[in-house]
């Protein structure tokens, strides 16, 4: 690529070179400079700045090529963010590193009706735990996230009904001095798969990352944008049967109420919690007969009709689905292609519109809110939340 680009900022440059290594999970310097559009004078400097605040290392290996580098530059992993996710009926609290590393970790069981006012008494008491963790290890977390269903910045939350303005101002002093970040599960879930298992990622350029879980939510995501850059959309709240089955947020006949996990562990059997224990492995552990998987098809059916009549408002050509869905088998999903099929303008077309499948972390929580805390911390550039950018020279890409 030729010509110049726009001058970028101190922050932007950091904060390039910093998501280029979150999804790759560590390059070497020539290829940070073709994904950043920097000269390789530049990312030295950038790498440089960082290397010496600790935020990323180098570690030696065999060049891809001979007469190729040697230094493979990582994320560090000594760079603590806290991650804390509402979901599955449980308040979970985690600390890691930027490279995916768990080291703390305490679940609370949480009702499905939990008020506001519980929830911040759970909240507090757990933040004192994980407080007492860090300060006998002397640990400053750097970057805090929080995922909770259904939020959105402009609308009421359909799952939680609580006061948005009073949730924001309660986090914010709770974890006071600590960079904080709220958002939607659904894009918590897609910063985990997009940066956790880069290799095994089954979509390139725009596409619907859709996460079937205890709820069913969506969100588009823009490989040359900020992964939260769209707003996501609670796809398990589209109504597809009039006065049926009861959902969580109060109507009926929700998608959620056929397809979430809470639904689909009636028909299997399990319940939730166990699911929840079993994790990504639990439909594997289970002797599913002709009648049971015959109804599981009926649901993934469903699911199908509401991802086609999302793709008739948002057109992409590629839709990356995790959850339960990508547990069952191929002939069991082809229920899927035969919703949309019935819902998608102009029918299912396997060469317009690619469908993959990915592992469903099921049970992990809150990896997914640790991963969307590293996503915040290098889109910062890894400043410091009050540290004012410097603009610097464009580059020649």
């Amino acid at each position: 690529m030729s010509g110049r680009i726009a001058p970028r900022s101190r922050k932007e440059t950091r904060a390039a070179v910093l998501e280029s290594l979150l999804r790759s999970g560590g390059a070497f310097r020539p290829l940070i400079a073709r994904d950043t559009q920097l000269t390789e004078a530049s990312v030295s400097r950038i790498l440089a700045e960082l290397r010496s605040e600790e935020i990323v290392e180098e570690l030696r290996r065999p060049a891809p090529y001979v007469g190729g580098p040697t230094a493979l530059v990582t994320l560090s992993n000594d760079i603590p963010v806290a991650g804390i996710e509402l979901s599955n009926n449980r308040l979970s609290f985690g600390i890691g590193g930027l490279g995916g590393t768990v080291d703390y970790v305490e679940r609370l069981p949480v009702s499905p009706q939990l008020r506001q006012e519980e929830f911040e008494q759970l909240f507090s008491d757990s933040l004192a735990t994980m407080r007492r963790w860090t300060g006998t290890r002397g640990i400053a977390i750097r970057q805090a996230a929080f995922s909770i269903p259904g939020y959105s910045r402009t609308h009421a939350n359909p799952i939680f009904p609580w006061d948005m303005e009073r949730l924001s101002g309660f986090l914010g002093d709770a974890l006071e001095g600590v960079p904080l970040a709220i958002t939607n599960s659904v894009i918590a879930q897609a910063a985990f798969h997009r940066y956790s298992n880069v290799a095994a990622y089954p979509a390139e350029g725009d596409h619907l990352f859709l996460f079937v879980g205890h709820g069913v939510a969506g969100v588009v995501v823009n490989e040359t944008a900020p992964i939260d850059a769209f707003s996501p959309f609670e796809l398990g709240h589209m109504v597809i049967e009039r006065g049926g089955l009861a959902c969580r947020c109060g109507h009926k006949g929700c998608l959620e109420a056929y397809t979430s996990l809470r639904a689909i562990s009636t028909i299997v059997g399990v319940a939730e919690s166990e699911v929840l224990q079993q994790g990504d492995r639990f439909i594997d552990l289970l002797d599913l007969g002709r009648d049971i998987r015959e109804r599981l098809r009926e649901r993934l059916f469903l699911l199908g009709l509401g991802v086609g009549n999302a793709l008739n408002l948002h057109p992409v050509s590629s839709v990356v689905i995790s959850g339960w869905p990508s547990l069952m088998s191929d002939a069991d999903r082809a229920a899927i292609s035969a919703g949309i099929d019935e819902s998608l303008l102009g029918g299912f077309d396997a060469e317009r519109l690619k469908l993959s499948f990915i592992a469903p972390s099921i049970g992990n929580d809150p990896q997914a809110a640790l991963y969307y805390a590293a996503h915040c911390f290098v889109r910062a550039g890894g400043l410091e939340a009050k540290a004012e950018p410097q603009a610097v020279l464009g580059e020649n890409a």
